[in-house]
């Protein structure tokens, strides 16, 4: 499967957090949810443990199946006994920021063709973890990538203004995802700048290929200021622990990369004060966030 499909979603905040369809904020909560899953294991991970799991479209949550990381809640024996090939059931549950799989049942064993060896290379990739987003009015913990020309910069050398936080990979095919994040952050920007305050951050999530040369000529087009505007890269791992405490996940399939879109907001002295999963925000929205954040 690839990002061609209309909505796929990662399953974060307030219930379904989706990178092509409605936005949720933190700020909405219903209780747990239950949802019957099924699927095909890709990845075992029994320490942690979570299972990669190439799942079926799930009635009343996601119209589209797609390939993901859920933390499990399962049996040891049986998480211990799991292998790639193996089709499972069990319930989704979403609580809040957090989700997991629980009730997990084997339904069938992997054919006697299909080995580890058939696992997607995307298993082994560098990803946030899920469920360790900050809340809304925590402190963003300090952290330093390297901008599109090149230079170190740390979240703490934007304190003293609001800053608006946004994730994107210059290769996105969609063009209701990431160009139009960067067309709608474009529209902020110049009314950051009639304004006179604020800061923006775009951080890739496909470090490996949005090197500071590629960022630096994907900016370029959009017309940003590196003064007011940065784009983030970094060491894979480096840049998956930053997006992680945003809350957002992302994950490598097939030559591209299935991610969430978020928007958040940092007041000036770097606290998270408003975060939007999905694409129904617009710039107006961050502005008036923005505009809260310095007062705040």
């Amino acid at each position: 499967m690839t990002l061609r499909m209309r909505r796929f979603a990662l399953i974060l905040a307030a219930g379904l957090a989706v990178a092509c369809g409605r936005s949720e904020t933190r700020t909405a909560t219903a209780g747990p949810q239950r949802y019957a899953i099924h699927g095909v294991v890709r990845a075992i991970d029994a320490a942690k443990p979570e299972v990669t799991l190439d799942h079926e479209p799930i009635e009343g949550f996601m119209d589209t199946g797609m390939t993901m990381v859920f933390p499990i809640r399962a049996d040891a024996a049986l998480v211990a006994g799991l292998a790639a090939g193996d089709r499972i059931s069990g319930t989704l549950v979403v609580d809040g920021a957090k989700y997991w799989i629980e009730g997990v049942k084997r339904e069938a064993a992997a054919p006697a063709s299909d080995t580890p060896a058939s696992t997607p290379s995307a298993s082994n990739a560098v990803t946030p973890h899920p469920n360790r987003g900050i809340a809304v009015g925590d402190r963003m913990p300090d952290f330093t990538l390297t901008d599109q020309k090149g230079r170190p910069t740390r979240l703490s050398d934007l304190a003293g203004e609001p800053v608006a936080v946004t994730f994107i990979y210059t290769r996105c095919p969609i063009a209701t995802a990431c160009p139009l994040t960067t067309a709608k952050f474009s529209k902020l920007a110049a009314s950051l700048a009639a304004a006179g305050f604020g800061r923006l951050v775009t951080i890739t999530v496909d470090p490996e290929h949005d090197t500071p040369p590629v960022l630096d000529d994907y900016a370029k087009r959009a017309g940003a200021d590196p003064k007011r505007w940065k784009f983030l890269t970094g060491d894979p791992k480096a840049v998956a622990d930053v997006v992680e405490r945003f809350g957002v996940l992302y994950y490598p399939d097939k030559g591209q990369v299935v991610h969430q879109q978020g928007v958040a907001v940092l007041d000036a002295a770097g606290r998270l004060a408003n975060i939007y999963y999905g694409e129904d925000w617009e710039p107006e929205h961050i502005l008036r966030d923005m505009e809260k954040a310095r007062k705040g």
